[in-house]
């Protein structure tokens, strides 16, 4: 049966030896190094183009809109009303209203595409403002756009509300896409209340901002897409496989009348058709799901004769070579386009400050584990003294961060490349090296080096550091060490080939840098928001909090220990004491479903809270890790608020130099039951260690970890900061 069904369509199949040609080429061509378009900065001007059938009606109100809008604009501006296949007596009132406008005259209908490449001809500056004539923009929309013409950039776009309210909102101007089947599935995604801007597949043809010479070559290689529909996709995926961006800007807004010409000229039926052949163009131009060789030669077979004929051209399967190819290439490279809509947005500065990537493996937002904290606080910091990326893997971890939290940041790119497999053993730390260095990751961070002409890159984490395979060029890397895990053991050899490549290592405390030999090092230890002026002497409840979350297995072997060996009896000295545990999401995993966690006055906390309001609830903390590297954040946020903090030696490790009298460092586990029993029975003693002297704040507060960092920064990078200074 399959046999006769090739042999049937086999005839049909004729016409497509070009496209069958094409699809090899695009194969051999997609083993190449992807070349990354290289722009200029867009300059300044903007143009307004219009394309328009027929619609006089709608596009007055369109055009007081647009008039009213670049107006704000502090830059040369320009209308353009590219009016084909109606009648130019149709326009004659509103040629008289809006004189200032340049009116452009085509008798033909041109179709989407078609128009824009007419109306393309007339544009004189280097932004365009593509404007359905059903379509009609904010007040402020084109300056909500304008801060965001980064050199990396190719399209902006606004989001769309329909006039009639009560519609579901499946056109909003936010697009994404996924993969079903043999179909790519373009969709857009209601942005809600959100403010930041963010990444999209694609910027719509009616509401959006495009560099002008680009859109030009873009339009003109998208002919095959004539009259409509698909064009616009293919204009953000050709621009994202060269390592540009489209960008969503929720600020800038625009309303649909969604009363289009099109069902006027074209049967439902022929409307559908076109839909079909444009998306199945669309796939063999860009290679997202499988169909490739025979399977994409029979499918083609199978079409209507009318879409036959259309693709089975010369020129078409020339595209497809060409497209197709890069596509290919950019995709072997590890690039995922479909993470692009995760992707956050600030307008770049003007400044001339030097720009700084960090990186890291893990999930930042919300700062649900110390690593993360620590990212965060010297983000908050360092993002006022250089411009500031974050590249990270854990995408799916995102889910609950907030927009004000990517404010230090000019650009946050989040990739889910590691594959993690649920219930998956331990890992030793070399297997981790190579899991945490997924093609994905090494890919973007290619791909933003160049694009964003890094100046440094910082790598956070050990497991992480064989990304610097990609380091470009003599670009500065950092390897920012949360643990130094060299130990004189076997794996050390590994580990130090790695850690030479680096310009510089940051380790969390002394005790790590000991270990890190000949390697440059600057020690740049963990700190806390200082909330110590602000916050009030211990509770008398006797609550006791670990900020501990499980992912960290240091902090859950520790708890284990704890509380089989001092709880129980801490439990008969204090009836009703509790124990708060933060364990983060990952202790809802059976894996840490452990008998000693459902005893008397244990309270598991399986989500990610804001300590802040804990800490000034408990009597004190815990921190019963018994071997670690690096130092233990938890420690420092208890000093700076106010609140003592009971110890093992290991979890006091970096910290044991202070002479803090809040911290209470335990030699033992019947130590630590003393120590938590004098400090829960006298409450007027445990409020005299809690004072804390001016100098211990200084030394732990974030602040003077950024600046610690920031002059590694200076001293890798001193042209960088003296032409900053200059300016």
């Amino acid at each position: 049966m399959k046999l006769r069904r090739i042999l049937q369509r086999l005839p049909a199949c004729i016409p497509f030896i070009p496209m069958w040609v094409a699809l090899q080429v695009a194969a051999l061509r997609g083993r190449r190094q992807p070349v990354q378009r290289q722009l200029e900065p867009w300059g300044t001007g903007v143009s307004v183009l219009i394309p328009e059938s027929g619609t006089p009606d709608l596009l007055d109100a369109t055009l007081a809109h647009a008039v009213a809008a670049i107006a704000m604009v502090n830059e040369p501006v320009e209308i353009i009303v590219q009016v084909n296949g109606a009648p130019r007596e149709l326009y004659a009132e509103l040629e008289q209203r809006y004189p200032a406008v340049h009116w452009r005259f085509v008798p033909a209908a041109l179709g989407f595409n078609g128009a824009i490449e007419a109306g393309l001809q007339a544009v004189r500056y280097p932004a365009v403002y593509l404007l359905n004539s059903d379509m009609c923009i904010a007040e402020d929309s084109l300056i909500q756009l304008l801060p965001y013409r980064a050199p990396t950039v190719f399209a902006l776009a606004s989001q769309i509300f329909f006039a009639d309210s009560t519609r579901r909102r499946e056109e909003t101007g936010w697009s994404g896409y996924y993969v079903q089947g043999a179909r790519t599935v373009v969709y857009e995604k209601d942005p809600g209340d959100m403010q930041a801007a963010r990444g999209s597949f694609y910027a719509g043809g009616g509401s959006s901002l495009f560099r002008t010479g680009m859109l030009r070559e873009y339009v003109r290689d998208s002919r095959g897409y004539s009259p409509f529909y698909w064009e616009d996709a293919d204009w953000g995926a050709r621009a994202w496989e060269e390592g540009l961006e489209c960008i969503f800007v929720p600020q800038s807004k625009a309303v649909h009348e969604h009363r289009g010409t099109i069902k006027r000229r074209y049967s439902a039926d022929e409307i559908d058709r076109i839909m079909d052949r444009n998306a199945l163009l669309f796939e063999l131009r860009h290679h997202f799901t499988d169909m490739d060789g025979i399977r994409a030669i029979g499918h083609l077979a199978g079409q209507p004769a009318a879409t036959r004929k259309e693709l089975a051209t010369f020129a078409i399967a020339c595209s497809v070579a060409r497209i197709r190819g890069r596509s290919n290439a950019c995709k072997r490279s590890g690039f995922d386009c479909t993470a692009v809509i995760h992707n956050y947005y600030s307008p770049p500065r003007q400044d001339g400050r030097p720009t700084v990537l960090w990186v890291t493996p893990f999930s930042v937002y919300p700062p649900s584990h110390g690593g993360a904290r620590r990212v965060a606080e010297l983000a908050a910091r360092l993002g006022r003294h250089v411009n500031l990326l974050l590249l990270s893997d854990e995408g799916a971890s995102y889910k609950d961060a907030n927009d004000l939290q990517f404010q230090p940041f000019q650009s946050v790119h989040i990739l889910q490349a590691r594959k993690d497999k649920s219930g998956q053993r331990e890992q030793d730390l070399l297997t981790r090296m190579q899991v945490h260095a997924p093609d994905g990751l090494k890919s973007e961070l290619l791909r933003l080096q160049q694009q964003y002409a890094v100046d440094l890159v910082q790598i956070e984490f050990m497991e992480a550091t064989s990304l610097v395979d990609s380091r470009l060029g003599t670009t500065p890397f950092v390897a920012s060490l949360h643990d130094v895990y060299l130990d004189g053991g076997e794996q050390d050899a590994a580990q130090l080939k790695v850690l030479r490549r680096y310009d510089t290592v940051v380790a969390c405390s002394d005790e790590d840098a000991r270990w890190l030999q000949d390697l440059p090092t600057q020690v740049v230890g963990n700190g806390a928001v200082d909330r110590y002026a602000h916050s009030l002497p211990s509770p008398p409840k006797k609550q006791i909090l670990f900020m501990g979350p499980f992912r960290y297995q240091p902090n859950f072997s520790g708890l284990l220990e704890f509380l089989t060996r001092v709880w129980p009896a801490l439990l008969m000295r204090h009836p009703g004491v509790e124990l708060l545990v933060l364990g983060g999401p990952e202790s809802a995993a059976p894996r840490f479903d452990h008998a000693a966690l459902r005893q008397e006055g244990v309270r598991v906390v399986s989500e990610f809270v804001d300590p802040a309001p804990l800490l000034a609830a408990c009597a004190l903390t815990i921190n019963p890790q018994q071997e670690i590297r690096g130092s233990a954040l938890k420690v420092a946020e208890a000093l700076l608020a106010r609140r003592i903090c009971v110890s093992t030696t290991a979890g006091a490790r970096g910290f044991d130099q202070l002479g803090a009298s809040a911290l209470r460092i335990c030699d033992s586990w019947p130590a630590m039951l003393e120590e938590l029993d004098m400090l829960l029975g006298n409450i007027d003693h445990r409020h005299d260690l809690e004072q804390s002297s001016d100098s211990l704040r200084s030394a732990l507060s974030w602040d003077g970890k950024a600046e610690q960092l920031l002059a590694l920064y200076r001293k890798l990078l001193p042209q960088r900061f003296n032409q900053e200074n200059r300016r």
